[in-house]
Protein backbone atom coordinates (compact mmCIF):
# COMPACT_ATOMS: atom_id res chain seq x y z
CA UNK A 1 0.00 0.00 0.00
CA UNK A 2 2.90 2.07 0.21
CA UNK A 3 4.45 1.93 -2.76
CA UNK A 4 1.23 3.06 -3.86
CA UNK A 5 0.55 6.10 -2.53
CA UNK A 6 4.75 7.03 -3.61
CA UNK A 7 3.58 6.10 -7.26
CA UNK A 8 0.00 8.03 -7.13
CA UNK A 9 1.68 11.33 -5.93
CA UNK A 10 3.09 13.73 -8.06
CA UNK A 11 6.63 15.10 -7.16
CA UNK A 12 7.37 18.61 -6.70
CA UNK A 13 10.73 20.09 -7.20
CA UNK A 14 11.24 23.09 -5.80
CA UNK A 15 13.62 25.72 -7.30
CA UNK A 16 16.52 26.77 -5.24
CA UNK A 17 16.94 30.71 -5.42
CA UNK A 18 20.36 31.93 -5.93
CA UNK A 19 20.80 35.30 -4.03
CA UNK A 20 21.30 38.11 -6.16
CA UNK A 21 24.81 40.36 -5.89
CA UNK A 22 23.75 42.93 -3.69
CA UNK A 23 20.52 42.48 -2.09
CA UNK A 24 20.78 41.29 1.86
CA UNK A 25 17.37 39.83 3.47
CA UNK A 26 15.58 42.39 4.96
CA UNK A 27 15.82 40.80 8.85
CA UNK A 28 19.42 39.79 8.44
CA UNK A 29 20.79 43.07 9.78
CA UNK A 30 18.01 43.47 12.83
CA UNK A 31 19.46 43.56 16.11
CA UNK A 32 17.17 42.81 19.03
CA UNK A 33 19.82 44.66 21.77
CA UNK A 34 20.73 47.29 20.21
CA UNK A 35 16.44 48.16 19.58
CA UNK A 36 15.65 47.63 23.37
CA UNK A 37 18.68 50.00 24.14
CA UNK A 38 16.91 52.29 21.95
CA UNK A 39 13.81 51.55 23.21
CA UNK A 40 15.19 52.21 26.95
CA UNK A 41 16.91 55.23 26.13
CA UNK A 42 13.58 56.80 24.54
CA UNK A 43 11.79 55.69 28.01
CA UNK A 44 14.34 57.46 29.97
CA UNK A 45 14.32 60.79 27.65
CA UNK A 46 10.19 60.17 28.02
CA UNK A 47 10.71 59.94 32.10
CA UNK A 48 13.28 62.69 32.32
CA UNK A 49 10.83 65.25 30.29
CA UNK A 50 7.93 64.07 32.44
CA UNK A 51 9.79 64.67 35.83
CA UNK A 52 10.61 68.08 34.36
CA UNK A 53 7.30 68.70 33.25
CA UNK A 54 6.03 67.74 36.98
CA UNK A 55 7.79 69.75 38.64
CA UNK A 56 7.66 73.08 36.43
CA UNK A 57 3.68 72.00 37.21
CA UNK A 58 4.32 71.88 41.43
CA UNK A 59 6.70 74.98 41.00
CA UNK A 60 3.58 76.67 39.21
CA UNK A 61 1.06 75.84 41.78
CA UNK A 62 3.00 76.63 44.51
CA UNK A 63 3.44 79.71 42.99
CA UNK A 64 0.06 80.55 42.63
CA UNK A 65 -0.76 79.30 46.25
CA UNK A 66 1.88 81.93 47.49
CA UNK A 67 -0.25 84.92 45.37
CA UNK A 68 -3.46 83.67 46.16
CA UNK A 69 -2.70 83.39 50.16
CA UNK A 70 -1.06 86.84 49.78
CA UNK A 71 -4.09 88.16 47.75
CA UNK A 72 -6.04 86.75 50.60
CA UNK A 73 -4.01 88.81 53.28
CA UNK A 74 -4.52 91.42 51.33
CA UNK A 75 -8.48 91.38 50.78
CA UNK A 76 -8.55 90.91 54.99
CA UNK A 77 -6.80 94.09 55.29
CA UNK A 78 -9.17 96.08 52.96
CA UNK A 79 -12.18 94.13 54.78
CA UNK A 80 -10.30 95.29 58.28
CA UNK A 81 -10.47 99.20 56.66
CA UNK A 82 -13.58 98.84 55.45
CA UNK A 83 -15.76 97.80 58.37
CA UNK A 84 -13.73 100.33 60.54
CA UNK A 85 -15.15 102.95 57.83
CA UNK A 86 -18.92 101.27 57.43
CA UNK A 87 -18.47 101.78 61.87
CA UNK A 88 -17.14 105.52 61.41
CA UNK A 89 -19.59 106.33 58.81
CA UNK A 90 -22.49 104.50 60.72
CA UNK A 91 -21.71 106.54 64.18
CA UNK A 92 -21.30 110.25 61.95
CA UNK A 93 -24.57 109.33 60.63
CA UNK A 94 -26.06 108.68 64.54
CA UNK A 95 -24.70 112.23 65.81
CA UNK A 96 -26.24 113.58 62.78
CA UNK A 97 -29.56 112.34 63.80
CA UNK A 98 -29.03 112.94 67.33
CA UNK A 99 -28.06 116.68 66.46
CA UNK A 100 -31.38 116.63 64.10
CA UNK A 101 -33.52 115.17 66.78
CA UNK A 102 -31.79 118.10 68.89
CA UNK A 103 -31.94 120.93 66.50
CA UNK A 104 -35.85 120.09 65.89
CA UNK A 105 -36.64 120.16 69.71
CA UNK A 106 -34.95 123.43 69.74
CA UNK A 107 -36.47 125.08 67.12
CA UNK A 108 -40.23 123.56 68.58
CA UNK A 109 -39.50 125.20 71.83
CA UNK A 110 -38.11 128.89 69.77
CA UNK A 111 -41.70 128.38 68.17
CA UNK A 112 -44.22 127.86 71.27
CA UNK A 113 -42.25 130.86 72.78
CA UNK A 114 -42.52 132.92 69.33
CA UNK A 115 -46.50 131.93 69.98
CA UNK A 116 -46.38 132.23 73.39
CA UNK A 117 -45.06 136.01 73.36
CA UNK A 118 -46.93 136.50 70.09
CA UNK A 119 -50.21 135.77 71.73
CA UNK A 120 -49.30 137.57 74.98
CA UNK A 121 -49.06 141.07 72.83
CA UNK A 122 -52.16 140.16 71.04
CA UNK A 123 -53.65 140.09 74.71
CA UNK A 124 -55.75 143.39 75.56
CA UNK A 125 -54.65 145.21 77.98
CA UNK A 126 -51.38 143.59 77.98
Amino acid sequence: MSNEKTQNTPKIDIPKAEPKAGFTPPFMAFDPMQVWTIGQQAWQSTQQAWLASQEAFQKAIGDAFGRSEAFTEQLASLETQMTARAHEAVDQWAKLAHDTINYGAQLSAQARKLGYDTARKMTPGA
